[in-house]
């Protein structure tokens, strides 16, 4: 009975102890995030394969319980999350770029009202690896070291584009070899587990010419120009740089200058031929920032002689008009009508076809005069030569070569008095010996 009554009293003072808490205590208040604030501030710059550590500090309104964190980042690819739920997120560069981070933290209160809590960014820069200097203007046989910067990890490699114009060794050193442009590229193997990099810079050699590289001049006291063009002069070879000209033979001519300066990437000179006219060949040369190029000019004032005609001859075209001009350096025709022109060839072979037709091939008229030729035999295989000089300058004939075939073994048409040639000579030594023989008889018959 006793412990009946203990029981239904324990019963009652639990029941007013609950009743009390409830109407008495006070009720704690749901926690709602009001801010969130980083550390280290935004924005942050790390390598590839560099790291930070964003930690985060909630402001809160009622009593802070378990709050909730959801971390993102935009665009992918650039840095990885170590979480995407914790408080505190370490962040690694993959490839260079800007990540905008996005956290949004939520507690009880906000989960209570349904709201979506706060939402924060924050903005990590990860830059990339660079290799300096970007550009290098080099000489050909001249040397840079390059240097590549802004990386974690290792350099794996160095590479050039184009090896013809410069080539790299595994430290950076670069080698111009000849005129072009070259990109060379460092290859990097960051830390962290990033994917590979690359950065690169850009080796030029210039490339100079001298134009034109031959020219001809025909006539006394005659300007020519030469231009020298720098292509990727760059700091090697810049605007207002002196160029240094010189000509190897100053009786023919001479420079309007022996320097000049470099002005939008070309430097110009003049070349002018003697007042005389006299004729040689000269070589010019421009110096400028360890470069020196050549262009060759002549000075022709002399006429020449030229002949021209038919190089075959056989059964069918066995005649041949041939003609000789007398021509200027430029190659017009020089207007002579003085000169003696005088023909020669192998009469086995060739012979005029009309002295009436011909009889003006010594005349020379407006600085040209013709021949015309019958092909009478076939020539060797090498062929008979045709030549030709003017007065009584033989030593400086000239020749046309001319193959003749096709023909019969004995003359044709038009030589038929090789035949009265061959039976008269027939006729001859029968005389010869008919008399001989006679004598013999005539002897006899008087012993």
């Amino acid at each position: 009975m006793k412990k009946t009554i203990l029981y239904k009293a324990a019963a009652v003072l639990t029941m007013v102890a609950l009743a009390l808490v409830i109407t008495v205590v006070p009720k704690a208040a749901l926690a709602d995030v009001t801010a969130i604030t980083f550390s280290p501030t935004s924005p942050q710059t790390i390598l590839v394969g560099g790291t930070v550590t964003v930690s985060t500090t909630l402001t809160q309104t009622g009593t802070t319980t378990n709050p909730t964190y959801t971390w993102s980042a935009s665009p992918s690819g650039v840095v990885s999350l170590s979480s995407t739920t914790a408080s505190s997120v370490t962040f690694t560069g993959l490839t260079a770029g800007t990540a905008t981070v996005t956290v949004t933290a939520l507690d009880d209160g906000d989960v209570a009202n349904s709201t979506p809590g706060t939402t924060e960014t924050y903005t990590i820069v990860v830059s990339p690896m660079t290799v300096s200097p970007s550009t290098s203007y080099l000489a050909p046989g001249s040397t840079a070291t390059l240097t590549a910067s802004d990386y974690t990890g290792t350099i794996t490699g160095w590479s050039s584009s184009n090896t013809s114009v410069a080539t790299v060794s595994s430290a950076g050193v670069v080698t111009a070899i000849s005129s072009g442009t070259a990109t060379i590229t460092a290859t990097n193997t960051p830390a962290g587990g990033a994917p590979t990099q690359t950065a690169t810079a850009t080796v030029m050699v210039p490339t100079v010419t001298l134009n034109p590289s031959t020219q001809e001049l025909t006539a006394a006291s005659t300007t020519t120009s030469l231009t020298l063009t720098i292509v990727n002069g760059g700091t090697l070879i810049p605007d207002g740089t002196t160029v240094n000209w010189s000509s190897s033979n100053s009786a023919i001519g001479s420079l309007s200058a022996t320097s000049s300066t470099v002005s939008s990437g070309a430097a110009t000179i003049n070349f002018t031929s003697s007042s005389a006219g006299t004729n040689g060949t000269t070589t010019i040369t421009a110096t400028v920032g360890g470069y020196t190029r050549t262009a060759t000019v002549t000075v022709s004032t002399v006429q020449y002689l030229e002949l021209v005609g038919p190089t075959n001859l056989d059964a069918t075209t066995r005649t041949g008009t041939y003609t000789v001009y007398l021509r200027n350096a430029d190659g017009t025709i020089y207007d002579d009508d003085t000169s003696t022109v005088h023909w020669s060839w192998s009469s086995s072979y060739l012979s005029i076809t009309s002295a009436t037709l011909n009889d003006s091939r010594s005349d020379m008229e407006n600085g040209q005069a013709q021949i015309q030729l019958y092909a009478r035999y076939n020539t060797t295989s090498s062929g008979t030569r045709l030549y030709v000089w003017l007065n009584s300058d033989y030593d400086e004939r000239i020749y046309h070569t001319i193959y003749i075939t096709g023909l019969s073994s004995l003359p044709q048409t038009g030589q038929d008095m090789t035949l009265v040639y061959v039976f008269s000579g027939l006729g001859a030594t029968l005389l010869v010996a008919a008399g001989v023989w006679y004598g013999i008889r005539k002897k006899r018959t008087a012993a």
